[in-house]
């Protein structure tokens, strides 16, 4: 993320929760959460309002945009839990990387 590379992040949040979040939103990024001691390291805007997507109709180029860490598709879906899951999809663009 902090190179720019991740613009979407696939997260199984409660709809009330997900709910809060609007285009255009600048957020805090963290590389875990504070309470677990997680730091602040970027911050984002939302480039649209979340929304909820099954695994399996993600887009194929969406892979890099979640980090490239993934050899593929398929190798993405099956560590998120499998096809039928239907995590929110959070898209974004980086605003500032904290310390700079």
């Amino acid at each position: 993320m902090l190179a720019g590379l991740k613009t979407v992040t696939r997260r199984f949040w409660s709809d009330s929760y997900a709910e809060k979040f609007k285009e255009g939103d600048r957020v805090q990024a963290w590389d875990k959460s504070p309470r677990f001691g997680g730091c602040k390291v970027a911050e984002i805007r939302l480039t649209c309002d979340p929304y909820k997507e099954k695994l399996a109709a993600m887009p194929e180029d969406d892979v890099a945009k979640e980090g490239g860490l993934w050899a593929s598709k398929n190798e993405f879906i099956n560590c998120m839990g499998g096809p039928n899951e239907e995590p929110w999809v959070v898209r974004f663009e980086l605003v500032a990387v904290e310390g700079s």
